[in-house]
């Protein structure tokens, strides 16, 4: 006589867990990411009931098992709403266009082109498009290779936003410099953002190399990113994802300031 074999709650449980462990691997298995320049495109994303969310890159690198870099955009009157649980994706938002009106927290802002939020997990953060254009920002998820430090996380401070107009400037001989932040996260050991102006017609520095692997994300401008012997074109809402010691450097090819993110963790 044939067995049937009838599920339990034992065998429900036995496949949960092994959905996990595949869903966990499949995190841990993210193809290393290379020296590449990934544009912005236009709106050739995924449709949302918001607007559209394009995936500009996503895998992994030294020190974070998951880096995702989508660009969102909201349509008018449309919103969209972000919490992961404690110990889940941290979170940074930069606006590429608004005014964004932004509630994080239960705090409401109004933020402009080039202002930030940083969400620690377990945190609420709120877009909401209350004009009739479009506005776009873009979404950074990070998860670490090691398990999560919240307490650190926390410790380091709060989520918070940083709005542009209240971010200092600092003149220099290429142009400019806006140093946001430098900080622990639950993620990594620390998390450096600056933001740098520079003049047409020159480099940001000769092609140097450092251990820290590094996102430049192309606020306003167009210019070329030198990845060891290849140069690549980068233009408005383009991000670069730039390796471990690799010779790396950027040149404004354009006829006026080029402004972009420099962001690196280890």
């Amino acid at each position: 006589m044939e067995r049937k074999i009838i599920p339990t709650k034992v065998h429900f449980r036995a496949l949960l867990a092994i959905f996990l462990l595949i869903a966990s691997c499949e995190i841990l298995a993210q193809e290393r990411m290379k020296s590449e320049v990934h544009p912005w495109n236009g709106t050739d994303g995924l449709k949302t009931k918001a607007g559209f969310t394009k995936e500009l890159f996503s895998g992994s690198g030294a020190v974070l098992s998951k880096h995702v870099l989508n660009g969102v955009m909201l349509e008018g009157g449309r919103q969209v709403r972000y919490q992961q649980p404690i110990g889940g994706d941290e979170m940074f938002f930069v606006i590429k266009k608004g005014p964004l009106a932004v509630t994080l927290n239960g705090i409401k802002y109004t933020l402009d082109q080039g202002s930030i939020v940083f969400v620690l997990s377990g945190d609420v953060v709120q877009f909401h498009n209350q004009k009739k254009d479009a506005v776009s920002l873009y979404e950074m998820r990070m998860v670490s290779n090691e398990n999560p430090n919240v307490a650190r996380g926390l410790a380091a401070g709060p989520s918070f936003v940083m709005n542009w107009f209240d971010m200092v400037y600092k003149p220099t001989e290429k142009g400019g410099v806006r140093q946001l932040f430098s900080r622990p996260t639950a993620m990594s050991g620390k998390f450096d953002i600056h933001i740098t102006s520079l003049n047409p017609g020159i480099s940001s520095h000769p092609p140097h190399v450092h251990k820290n692997e590094e996102i430049i994300l192309m606020l306003d401008g167009e210019g070329e990113m030198q990845f060891g012997p290849t140069k690549h074109r980068i233009e408005t809402g383009g991000a670069a994802w730039v390796e471990s010691m690799i010779p790396h450097n950027f040149t404004n090819l354009g006829i006026r300031p080029a402004v972009y993110f420099a962001i690196q963790w280890n």
